[in-house]
C-alpha cells in the first residue's frame, strides 16, 4: 500500500445510460435463497453467518440484475450467485489469507468433476458447502440450457475458479500487474463472463451456437465484463486493497502503474468504465445488424440476441444499484466506497445521461 493512502475517496460521477429496474418476485427469491444455503450448510461455518448473508443480500442483488426473470428462475439465479460469492469468500478465509497455493489448487481441481456437461457422468461425492452447493445447482440447471452452453458455461466456470489461484499468487509474490495485462487477465478470468451466461438463462436467450463465438459477441461480453469488473474495483477498493491485502484491484494497478492518488485512480478507472459502455453501444447498433445479415440469423434468433443485449444491460444498471446499498461494499470502515452516496446515484438513475440510442432498435431498450 502505497505511503499516505487515504482510507476513503469521494466516488467518481457514474454513466448509467439504463434505469435499474427491480423484479417483483424480490421477497421470494429473498426467502428462497436464504433457506438454499442453510440446505447447503453454508450458514454457521465460520464463513458466514445468516447474519452475513441477510447483509449482503444476493436477493436484492439478483432481483435489480435481472429484472424480468420468472419467480422459479430468479431463485435459481440468486442461488447461482450465492454459491460464488460464498466460494469466493470461502476460498479468502481458507487460502488466500494464509498463502496456500498448493491447498488452495487442490481445493479448486476438484471443482469441475461437479459440473458433467451431459449431466450423467458421476460426480465425486461433495465433502463441503461449495460442492454441495454446485452439484443442486447443475441438476437444475442443465435441463434448461444446450449442450453449447452448458460448454461455454463450464468454460466461464473454469476460468473464474483460475482468477482465485491468479489472486492468490499475485498476493504470494507481491506482485500488481499493469494496467494492460490486468485488464487482460481480468476479462479472461474474472466473474463478468460467467454473469454474461446466467443472463442467457434469466432471459431465455441462449445465443445461437452458429454465431455464439463471433467477433461482436465476444466485444458484448468482453466490454459488459470490463465495465462489472472496473465498477467492482471502484466499490471494492476499501475492502479488497485496504482491508484484505488484494493486489488485483483496477484503481490500485493505476495507483501503482501511472503514480496516481487513490482519487485520480479512481477517476482514470471510471472514464475507461465509460469508454467499456460507449464500445458495447457502438457494437449493438453498427456490428449486430452486419452479423445477422452476414449469417443469415432468422428472425426468432435475432430477437433472442436482442433479449440477451437488454439483460446485459439490465445488468449493468442493477449491478450499479446494488453496488450502491450492498452490506458488502458500504460496510468500510472511513465512510469511503459506497457510504453516503446513494441518493446522488438514484437521481442518476433516474434517467439516461448518455447516448439517447434506446429507441434504435426493438427490444434492446431502457425497460
Amino acid at each position: 500500500m502505497a505511503a499516505g493512502r487515504p482510507a476513503s475517496f469521494t466516488m467518481p460521477e457514474f454513466y448509467v445510460p439504463h434505469p435499474a429496474r427491480m423484479n417483483p418476485h424480490l421477497e421470494r427469491a429473498r426467502a428462497h435463497s436464504t433457506q438454499w444455503a442453510r440446505d447447503m450448510g453454508m450458514l454457521g461455518t465460520g464463513v458466514w453467518t445468516e447474519e452475513v448473508l441477510a447483509g449482503d443480500d444476493y436477493g436484492f442483488m439478483c432481483a435489480w440484475t435481472h429484472p424480468d426473470a420468472p419467480a422459479e428462475v430468479l431463485d435459481l439465479i440468486t442461488d447461482w450467485y450465492v454459491w460464488v460469492f460464498y466460494f469466493d469468500d470461502e476460498f479468502f478465509a481458507e487460502f488466500k489469507q494464509s498463502k496456500d497455493v498448493a491447498g488452495a489448487k487442490a481445493y479448486l481441481d476438484r471443482l469441475p468433476a461437479f459440473m458433467p456437461v451431459n449431466g450423467t457422468d458421476p460426480a465425486p461425492e461433495p465433502r463441503n458447502p461449495t460442492e454441495r452447493g454446485l452439484v443442486d445447482l447443475w441438476r437444475r440447471t442443465i435441463p434448461l440450457m444446450s449442450p453449447d452452453w452448458r460448454r461455454r458455461f463450464t468454460t466461464s466456470t473454469h476460468n473464474l475458479l483460475l482468477e482465485c489461484m491468479w489472486e492468490i499468487k499475485n498476493i504470494e509474490s507481491g506482485t500488481v500487474a499493469n494496467p494492460i495485462e490486468y485488464i487482460e487477465m481480468r476479462r479472461k478470468v474474472g466473474g463478468a463472463p460467467w454473469s454474461a451466461n446466467l443472463v442467457e438463462v434469466s432471459e431465455a436467450a441462449e445465443l445461437p451456437a452458429s454465431i455464439a463465438g463471433t467477433r461482436p459477441l465476444r466485444v458484448l461480453s468482453d466490454t459488459f465484463s470490463d465495465a462489472i469488473h472496473l465498477r467492482n474495483d471502484i466499490f471494492s477498493y476499501e475492502r479488497e486493497v485496504l482491508r484484505e491485502g488484494e493486489n488485483s484491484n483496477g484503481v490500485l494497478v493505476f495507483e501503482k502503474f501511472f503514480g496516481h492518488d487513490t482519487q485520480t485512480a479512481v477517476e482514470a478507472v471510471n472514464a475507461l468504465l465509460t469508454s467499456r459502455l460507449h464500445q458495447f453501444e457502438n457494437t449493438v447498433f453498427t456490428e449486430l445488424p452486419v452479423l445477422f445479415a452476414e449469417n443469415g440469423v432468422d428472425p426468432l434468433e435475432r430477437a433472442r440476441v436482442l433479449k440477451y443485449v437488454k439483460g446485459l444491460q439490465d445488468w449493468q444498471s442493477g449491478g450499479h444499484e446494488w453496488h450502491l446499498h450492498a452490506g458488502r461494499y458500504t460496510k468500510a470502515e472511513g465512510g469511503g466506497a459506497g457510504a453516503g452516496n446513494s441518493a446522488f446515484f438514484r437521481t442518476i438513475l433516474r434517467g439516461p445521461t448518455g447516448l439517447g440510442t434506446s429507441g434504435a432498435w426493438p427490444g434492446v431498450s431502457r425497460g
